[in-house]
């Protein structure tokens, strides 16, 4: 356990932060302990308020001493912005100065994921096929079945 622990570096990674409407962001340092760079990444994307979908989330990866890294939770700590839970508390706080345009929409696209291709009815589609066939055969079994 100690090993894996004495492996782990200390990273600041830059990241868009959203909650502040599709053509905007806030830049949102992190301090991160990981084992490589990518790594970092990964882990900062999955925080909160980091802009998940987007591409170019991540705007900057680099290695920190301890200092830094202490600097940066402390910051964090004090930041309001970090700590609003919900859109009441967030529109309470004044961020219009630390909002930055995005100059493009990249999103990657939803993460909930596409099953294949589509299902169609005659030439209606059919959103939910899972759900459309398992009515389908209880409405016609109920027909079928001798009274």
């Amino acid at each position: 356990m100690e090993n894996n622990i004495a492996k782990l570096e200390m990273y600041e990674v830059v990241c868009k932060c959203g909650h502040v409407g599709k053509s905007h962001y806030v830049k949102i340092s992190f301090p991160v302990k990981a084992r490589s760079r990518k790594e970092a990444a990964r882990i900062a994307r999955e925080l909160p308020r980091v802009k998940h979908d987007h591409k170019d989330a991540i705007l900057d990866v680099c290695r920190i001493d301890q200092n830094r890294y202490v600097e940066l939770t402390e910051r964090n700590k004090r930041d309001p912005y970090l700590h609003c839970s919900c859109v009441q508390d967030q529109n309470l706080i004044d961020i219009s100065d630390r909002l930055l345009a995005e100059r493009k929409v990249t999103s990657c696209g939803t993460r909930k994921k596409k099953s294949g291709r589509d299902f169609f009815c005659s030439k209606r589609r059919i959103r939910n096929a899972k759900k459309y066939m398992n009515h389908y055969y209880i409405f016609y079994e109920r027909i079928d079945m001798p009274a």
